[in-house]
């Protein structure tokens, strides 16, 4: 990146590029190499969705959860009492720039610090 490009980005207010900037609106902010477990929207209010989270969470005790207000909706209390019962710091998310191309959105994940490459992330 030259000098020109550089200062032209940060005066839009944009400040350093983003790497994979889809992939970290698809997961919450994090990268995909990141996510230990995630739900989608479309399984945020099931108990046994929520179950399974727990149960994933006891048998990983790293990462932080991360919940996007937005697309949990009113469930989003479970899961932070899920956080509290199992120990791992949660962030709450709103107002998350998510992909218009996403059909059923992540409402909440649990991620590493640091690449863990798990292939089935997700429940079914």
């Amino acid at each position: 990146m030259d000098i020109n490009e550089r200062l032209q980005n940060e005066q839009l207010g944009s400040g350093q590029p983003q790497i994979n900037p889809d992939e970290q609106r698809r997961y919450l902010g994090t990268f995909r190499e990141r996510v230990i477990v995630a739900v989608k929207a479309s399984q945020v209010n099931q108990t046994n969705i929520q179950s399974q989270f727990e149960a994933a969470l006891k048998a990983q005790p790293i990462g932080k959860i991360l919940i996007n207000q937005d697309v949990a909706g009113a469930s989003f209390t479970a899961y932070v009492a899920i956080a509290a019962r199992t120990n791992h710091p949660f962030t709450l998310l709103s107002h998350v720039a998510t992909s218009a191309t996403q059909d059923d959105p992540i409402a909440v994940l649990l991620a590493a610090d640091e690449a863990v490459n798990i292939d089935q992330i997700y429940f079914t």
